[in-house]
């Protein structure tokens, strides 16, 4: 019996930039811990100094990906699952695609070039997180329009 994509989920993905900072960092951005805001333009310069840290992660995610991403560990069949979604074609997009396919989805996004991959920056001092993200919710609708 074939397995290859039983399951297939759509939505808007968000590229999680994880990384252990200090509460400097956290002043400069006029951020909290504890606290989830979605990004101004005064955080837009936070996701390109944390992708630059040595300590950085990336986990693609958004709501449906990350469920799909339990449904694919769950099975353990390769390529069972597969995702399709929309970002940008820039830096972040890349980390999205290959973070994606390490989790074993199969994954079929579409690039726009004038639109930057949704992300959420993750700040991390002492074990508490801030979430910041910066999410394009058009990005999806160019998928469905």
């Amino acid at each position: 019996m074939a397995f290859e994509g039983i399951l297939l989920g759509m939505g808007n993905p968000l590229l999680d930039i994880s990384a252990v900072v200090d509460e400097e960092f956290l002043s400069k951005y006029d951020v909290k811990l504890n606290n989830a805001i979605l990004a101004e333009d005064k955080h837009l310069p936070m996701y390109d100094e944390m992708a630059s840290k040595s300590n950085v992660e990336y986990i693609a995610g958004g709501a449906t990906q990350n469920s799909i991403k339990v449904a694919q560990w769950m099975l353990q069949i390769p390529g069972a699952t597969s995702y399709i979604g929309c970002i940008g074609k820039d830096k972040f997009g890349e980390e999205m695609k290959k973070n994606s396919k390490q989790a074993g989805l199969n994954v079929h996004y579409l690039e726009d070039e004038s639109t930057p991959t949704g992300t959420c920056a993750v700040c991390v001092v002492g074990g508490e997180r801030y979430f910041s993200c910066l999410a394009n919710s058009e990005i999806l609708l160019q998928i469905l329009f």
